[in-house]
Parts: C-alpha cells; sequence; structure tokens
C-alpha cells in the first residue's frame, strides 16, 4: 500500500469500514443459519447442518473483526463512523448469539449469564460515552480484550458441541471439547465481571484526577 492510497483517506469508505460492513453481512448469515436450527432445519444425516454453518459463520465474523481493526491501525484509517460500525456489529454478533443459545444449549448458556454479559456492554459504553464527552480518551482495555477473546472462544464451542454428539466427533473429543467449553464458560463470566469493575474504578479515579486538575 503505497502512501499515496485513497484508502489512507479519512473517508468512510475505506476498506476496514467496508470489511467491517461485510462483516454485519456475515452475521445476518449466522442468525439465519441459528433461525433454521431452532427450526429444525438439516440434511439427511446431518440434523445440525444449520448449527454447524452458524459456528463457521460466528469464526468469520470474529476473524474479520481483527482483520478490520489491523488494518485500521496499520493503514492509519480509523474513522468515527468505523468506531461505531465495528463496537455495533460486536455487540450484536456476541449478544445476539448467546440470545440464540439460551434456547439452543439451555444446559450452559443460562438467562442470568447472558444478562450480566448484556448488562456489562451497557455499562461500559455508559461509561466511555461520559467519558469522552468529557474529552477523556478511554481506549479498551486489558480486561475487556481478555473477555471478548473468551467470548469468541466460548460461543464457537458451545455451538459444536451441541451440533456434534459423541458419535460424530467420538467420545474424547466430545468430552475435551465439553470440558473446555465450561472451562471458557466460566473464565467468560469471571473478566467480565473483573472488565466492568475495571472500567468503574478506572472512570471514577480518572474522573477524580480531572476535577482535581481542573
Amino acid at each position: 500500500m503505497n502512501p499515496e492510497s485513497p484508502l489512507r483517506g479519512r473517508d468512510w469508505r475505506n476498506l476496514p469500514n467496508l470489511i467491517t460492513l461485510g462483516r454485519l453481512g456475515i452475521a445476518l448469515l449466522l442468525f439465519a443459519m441459528l433461525t433454521l436450527e431452532i427450526s429444525g432445519w438439516g440434511i439427511i444425516n446431518d440434523r445440525h447442518l444449520a448449527l454447524n454453518i452458524a459456528t463457521v459463520a460466528f469464526i468469520l465474523c470474529v476473524a474479520t473483526d481483527f482483520l478490520d481493526g489491523y488494518l485500521a491501525r496499520r493503514w492509519k484509517m480509523v474513522t468515527a463512523f468505523g468506531r461505531l460500525a465495528d463496537t455495533f456489529v460486536d455487540k450484536i454478533v456476541i449478544c445476539g448469539t448467546l440470545i440464540y443459545l439460551v434456547y439452543l444449549t439451555p444446559d450452559l448458556i443460562r438467562p442470568w449469564f447472558v444478562v450480566i454479559i448484556v448488562a456489562r456492554e451497557f455499562l461500559v459504553s455508559g461509561i466511555r460515552s461520559y467519558m469522552e464527552s468529557q474529552g477523556v480518551e478511554f481506549g479498551a482495555r486489558a480486561g475487556g480484550k481478555l473477555k471478548m477473546v473468551l467470548q469468541s472462544m466460548l460461543i464457537p464451542a458451545a455451538m459444536l458441541l451441541e451440533a456434534n454428539g459423541e458419535s460424530d466427533i467420538g467420545p474424547v473429543i466430545f468430552q475435551a471439547l465439553e470440558i473446555v467449553t465450561v472451562i471458557l464458560f466460566w473464565g467468560t463470566l469471571v473478566t467480565t465481571i473483573w472488565s466492568a469493575v475495571d472500567y468503574l474504578l478506572f472512570a471514577i479515579r480518572t474522573e477524580r484526577e480531572r476535577r482535581i486538575s481542573a
């Protein structure tokens, strides 16, 4: 990419933002497949075809999320539209899929778990909006990044576990996947709560320092 490329401009129609919009299209495929799974759609000998396709679609959403972020930073194409669209798609993909999984995997993804995830997203979004309105930069913190990584691993693991029984992938692999999924579940829960508290304490500390220095 040469320095004069128009992709380096501040126009919202740059490559990372187009990837983000493409990710929204993949998310629509994801939700369509999850809806078909609930409806019992499949083909002979593959009852859970839709759920397996949904798993692939979710993994593509996660992969392209890392890609558009990397390109935006690497090529200095970060825009206000991109930040807004990226956050919107992230929350739709994660929260939307978890809501479906309450129905599809009731033994693992419970309603209270999804409420905690969604409440944390509302809390952090509200804190970020307030701090940035005060002129304070409020980027992602370590806890939030770790929470996103664990969520992005938990969801496809839960879908694979539901779609493929012991007879499909073998008892040893199935049991290993089951253990990993449970670990990811509790890891996601702990990091979600931890990151919410971390963001809140950071905001309180930053606001106190800002008022003292004012």
